[in-house]
């Protein structure tokens, strides 16, 4: 199986680098791959950088130059649930960009349109709209299974719980209580970032299985006392042991 794996950070891509073996750097435009073989699979690895209009270039870019059988996404994300604590994990289940705003056109928040075209009996728009973009149902699963299958690392005295569900992605960085509660309240999200929504997109355009699995670096009423360089050092190595087991699972 061939995969590709986008992080915004090269720090959230460490781990995963370790991993593979006869590991070489492929240099495509501005940006850079590093190819390499995990138990009989090729993996190709890069950064996206922050925000959904990178992530969706390096999205594009990945799967037309390597053309991999599917996607995955890892990296760190806010909590919004109020049940989630520093350094637990998240497998999202699907992905809505937040900022993305027609409700003044009766749209739910985050509904995207597609194939927007103006009748011309009468000017009127006819159009089809998406909401929530999914992600791979089989590779969700083995992911949750194989994330509570492997022993984490305590973070801030906490031992990480794994969850499955909603993500929100918007090219904000949510840092108000306030904020962080309304896309709880809106979206029924357990956490946001700046990507996933983005990626889920480009992979069902392109129809390519996706996985997104995500650490929580801070908590929705930030009251987590864990600096951001001790949260980013265990919860990549956690996910990467998830990684690890999720890759010598695939094609048993």
């Amino acid at each position: 199986m061939k995969i590709g794996i986008i992080g915004a950070m090269d720090e959230e891509l460490i781990p995963i680098r370790a991993l593979a073996s006869h590991l070489e750097k492929i240099e495509r435009g501005n940006r850079t791959y590093w190819h390499g073989d995990m138990y009989g699979h090729q993996v190709y690895l890069t950064r996206c950088d922050p925000g959904k209009v990178n992530a969706v270039i390096a999205t594009q870019q990945m799967l037309d130059f390597f053309e991999p059988d599917a996607l995955f996404n890892m990296g760190s994300s806010g909590a919004l649930s109020p049940d989630l604590e520093v350094g637990d994990l998240v497998i999202a289940t699907d992905a809505i960009q937040h900022d993305f705003d027609l409700t003044g056109w009766g749209l739910k928040p985050g509904e995207i349109l597609f194939d927007v075209i103006t009748q011309k009996e009468n000017g009127q728009l006819n159009f089809t709209s998406r909401h929530a973009f999914g992600t791979d149902s089989k590779l969700t699963e083995l992911a949750f299974e194989s994330a509570k299958s492997v022993s984490l690392d305590e973070i801030g005295g906490h031992a990480p719980k794994v969850y499955k569900g909603r993500l929100v992605s918007g090219d904000q960085f949510i840092s108000s209580v306030e904020k962080a509660g309304q896309l709880w309240n809106t979206h029924q999200a357990l956490a946001v970032d700046m990507e996933a929504a983005a990626i889920a997109h480009t992979c069902e355009i392109n129809k390519v299985p996706f996985l997104c699995l995500r650490a929580m670096s801070d908590k929705a009423d930030h009251s987590a006392n864990v600096s951001f360089t001790d949260f980013l050092i265990a919860a990549t190595h956690n996910y990467g042991r998830v990684f690890d087991k999720l890759i010598q699972e695939l094609g048993k």
